[in-house]
């Protein structure tokens, strides 16, 4: 898997699953694992980061506060959005709140970054899987992988 190139990342993580709670699932993981490759980033012994049994609220916090102003503000709202739904996804039987989480957050996303060509992702559900990627990327760009 190709972690130093986002995209090809979430390509390879995404590829062939048609379930979209899973996908809201891998998606909030791997936005996990680049926080907490960022807070690996910015600390000076990060065997301490790795050992930590930090929730993703926590890593979101303690991300906020080494690289606040490394990200534009809406990144971090974001984050707390896509966290959000994850949660209301594992703790609710119905979908309809989780699907409208799901359009806030695209519907967030495109009012902070253009929107790319409709024909340029051929992929299922594919403004969330862009506004993922936007986020992801944003992340991955404080850490210096772009």
């Amino acid at each position: 898997m190709d972690k130093d190139v986002p995209i090809l990342h979430l390509f390879q993580t995404l590829e062939n699953i048609n379930d979209f709670e899973l996908t809201i699932l891998k998606c909030h993981l791997l936005v996990e694992e680049a926080l907490t490759e960022l807070l690996a980033d910015k600390s000076e012994s990060p065997k301490y980061i790795l050992e930590a049994r930090l929730t993703f609220a926590n890593k979101l916090q303690i991300s906020r506060a080494l690289a606040d102003t490394s990200c534009e503000p809406w990144v971090w709202t974001a984050i707390s959005m896509l966290n959000k739904t994850r949660n209301r996804l594992a703790h609710n039987l119905t979908s309809s709140e989780v699907e409208a989480d799901i359009a806030k957050f695209v519907s967030f996303i495109q009012s902070n970054q253009p929107m790319w060509p409709a024909d340029m992702l051929d992929v299922r559900n594919r403004d969330f899987f862009w506004a993922v990627f936007v986020v992801f990327k944003e992340i991955r760009f404080v850490v210096g992988v772009e």
